[in-house]
């Protein structure tokens, strides 16, 4: 673990960022404006965490990416423009706009996204499984449906002979989600579920296979083997394929399958290895995360890829460096930023409901609430209290949203700014 600070040379530069709905956005602004950046955010959603923060000096309405990418980039550049900004970093998944107007934007400002074509290799559940195949990294055995014929195909041949590979069941996702949306586990016997990410073991909201049909609207899907086990995260920065920044963690806790909302650092030297091939043999600079199956025996198997910020951010103190990575990896030479092991992190709120309506033992509720009460609430601080409350009027704003779209509230929250692997 090391300690730095922006150089001399770098004083105070004015960064943007996107995204500033996200506590995972928030979390970057206050680690910038801590390193002495200026921090502005831009944000398409009128009620954001990062629009009421003391850390960003200016927030900025620009139209939504999904439903108007160029007026988006276009609104981007005017700003870089109009206050000199340094460099652009996209957090959510936002940066697939910014990455296909990269070529306009790289012109005026350093902008912290890779190219779209291996942003979308690493996106698609699909591709990058087959990409970490072709390095020789271990994955679950994977195939890709993209008809409803090929479904029926697909679930003909496991009724018949249940293949060795899917023993345990599989798992169907979307080839282009997040937050663990629609994703389904079947097991042997017959039965499917919705699952939680963080959770792959535990069925909830059982159904009977002949009814589980894939939504039309969401194809291309994949089904991937079901490996029992436990699920771990990791989080990275790497620089022209060098690892400059890395943390992990067990995704032990989240609401409705979604990601994990509670953080604690772990180390693991598998996932350090696996992440550092993969970056070095993808050649990647940027932000980039990766879900992990543990089985009992210690077996790692990833299953997919974030290339953006995550939760794992929420692990860095402004201490660590991790600003240095981002804005000065090239000044780090051959060590690599990771968080300190006493930081423990939560998203307070959707924790505490983790507690109240998750917790199915005393034995469970007792060790949800030693980390409860250990770990410190990653929106609130006294210093900086504003962002806590505008959770609520964001939280609002969205359920506004998913009523008029007939969306539940994760639709809701990402459906301006997802991407599910067009051109643009």
């Amino acid at each position: 673990m090391i300690t730095r600070r922006l150089g001399a040379s770098a004083e105070h530069p004015k960064v943007l960022i996107t995204g500033g709905r996200a506590p995972a956005a928030l979390e970057l602004a206050r680690l910038l404006a801590a390193a002495g950046c200026e921090v502005h955010a831009a944000e398409s959603v009128r009620h954001h965490l990062c629009r009421v923060s003391k850390a960003v000096a200016r927030s900025y309405a620009v139209p939504g990416p999904a439903r108007e990418p160029e007026r988006f980039v276009a609104a981007l550049e005017e700003i870089v423009r109009r206050e000199g900004i340094a460099w652009l970093i996209p957090t959510c998944e936002e940066i697939f706009y910014v990455s296909a107007g990269l070529e306009r934007l790289s012109r005026i400002c350093r902008v912290v996204a890779p190219p779209l074509e291996q942003l979308r290799r690493l996106h698609s559940k699909w591709e990058f499984i087959r990409r970490a195949q072709e390095l020789g990294l271990s994955v679950p055995h994977t195939e890709r449906v993209s008809t409803p014929q090929e479904w029926a195909q697909f679930t003909a041949r496991i009724g018949s002979v249940q293949e060795e590979v899917f023993r345990d069941g599989y798992v169907a996702k979307p080839e282009f989600s997040r937050f663990a949306s629609k994703v389904r586990i079947v097991k042997p016997g017959g039965r499917e579920a919705g699952v939680a990410a963080t959770e792959r073991t535990r069925i909830t909201e059982e159904a009977p296979t002949d009814d589980f049909q894939l939504e039309a609207e969401s194809y291309p899907w994949v089904v991937q083997q079901f490996i029992p086990g436990r699920t771990l995260c990791t989080y990275s920065i790497a620089y022209e394929g060098r690892l400059a920044a890395h943390a992990a963690y067990a995704a032990s806790y989240a609401v409705r399958g979604g990601a994990s909302v509670y953080f604690e650092p772990l180390y693991h030297s598998g996932m350090l290895e696996w992440v550092r091939q993969f970056v070095r043999m993808e050649r990647f600079t940027g932000q980039i995360a990766f879900d992990f199956i543990e089985t009992e025996r210690g077996e790692l198997h990833a299953i997919e890829c974030n290339p953006r910020t995550t939760g794992g951010i929420h692990l860095f103190r402004p201490e660590d460096g991790l600003v240095s990575a981002l804005l000065q990896p090239e000044a780090l030479g051959e060590s690599v930023i990771e968080p300190q092991p006493q930081t423990k992190g939560m998203l307070g709120l959707p924790m505490l409901a983790c507690g109240l309506t998750g917790s199915r033992s005393w034995r469970a509720f007792t060790a949800w609430l030693s980390k409860y009460a250990a770990a410190r609430d990653v929106v609130f601080r006294w210093s900086d209290p504003r962002p806590f409350g505008e959770q609520l009027f964001l939280l609002l704003e969205l359920r506004r949203a998913a009523a008029a779209r007939k969306q539940t509230l994760m639709e809701a929250s990402t459906g301006d700014i997802e991407w599910n692997g067009g051109t643009s």
